[in-house]
């Protein structure tokens, strides 16, 4: 189990990483001189980078408030994303482009219910050691596709019909 959970760790530590790259990126490339209403995005933006990027190390350290800084950065840059797409779709510079920053945004909050799930919280604050999990030979900790749940599950028996006890989504695609 411990291996399945540092995987977590390393998957949402470099999501956060580069969805702050990203939103750099985004703040040179904002279109200003179409609406002032990207100013705000921008400002909440250059906050929330330095914040994501200590979430970040914070986890990767599996640091007292790792996880509350990561569900903290995660959320304010899936705001940012979520406003600057919607405002590039109203001002119509490009709507696809736009559509991509608010999936990007959806995405962020996506990775929230799995920094918050009981599993992840104990192993992360060292209250449930490797012992006492409950994995059979062969079973692997892997995560849902759809809400992010973690399972443990034994990848040759899995088939196409196969779905998550909690969202009820195909485990395979």
């Amino acid at each position: 189990m411990s291996l399945g959970m540092q995987s977590v760790v390393r998957h949402i530590s470099f999501l956060i990483v580069m969805l702050s790259l990203v939103q750099i990126l985004v703040i040179f490339s904002l279109p200003y001189e179409n609406s002032i209403f990207f100013i705000f995005p921008l400002i909440f933006g250059i906050i929330s980078i330095p914040i994501a990027l200590l979430g970040s190390i914070l986890l990767r350290l599996r640091k007292d408030p790792g996880i509350f800084v990561c569900t903290i950065s995660l959320g304010c840059l899936g705001m940012c994303f979520i406003t600057e797409g919607f405002l590039i779709i109203f001002t119509s510079t490009s709507i696809i482009v736009g559509a991509l920053y608010v999936l990007l945004g959806i995405t962020s909050f996506r990775r929230i219910s799995t920094l918050n799930n009981p599993s992840f919280i104990s192993w992360f604050g060292g209250k449930m050691r490797s012992e006492e999990v409950a994995i059979g030979e062969g079973e692997i900790v892997a995560s849902c596709p759809h809400c992010s749940s973690i399972l443990a599950v034994i990848p040759s028996l899995l088939s196409e019909a196969d779905r998550c006890p909690e969202c009820d989504g195909l485990l395979v695609i």
